[in-house]
């Protein structure tokens, strides 16, 4: 049976380099009142306003038929009215 084998040259390779997560956003950058964004567990996109900040979590008022949901400061995204 033959075979090949292909021997890279280490003095070449450049080292592999892990890409950066984003940064998570924090608590310190949200207010009372605030308009965002977050993507639900049943994947679908919802906006809302923050109605109270929790040690962990958001309160969102999302329309009157979804109610109030509590999401992670790192899962949401600040909506900017242009």
């Amino acid at each position: 049976m033959l075979y090949a084998a292909i021997i890279p040259e280490t003095s070449s390779a450049q080292p592999h380099v892990e890409p950066t997560p984003p940064p998570r956003t924090q608590r310190e950058e949200f207010f009372i009142g605030d308009t965002v964004g977050f993507t639900d567990k049943h994947l679908s996109e919802r906006v809302g306003i923050i109605v109270r900040l929790n040690a962990k979590t958001a309160s969102i008022a999302v329309n009157d038929t979804d109610g109030h949901w509590r999401v992670s400061y790192s899962l949401l995204r600040k909506i900017v009215d242009i």
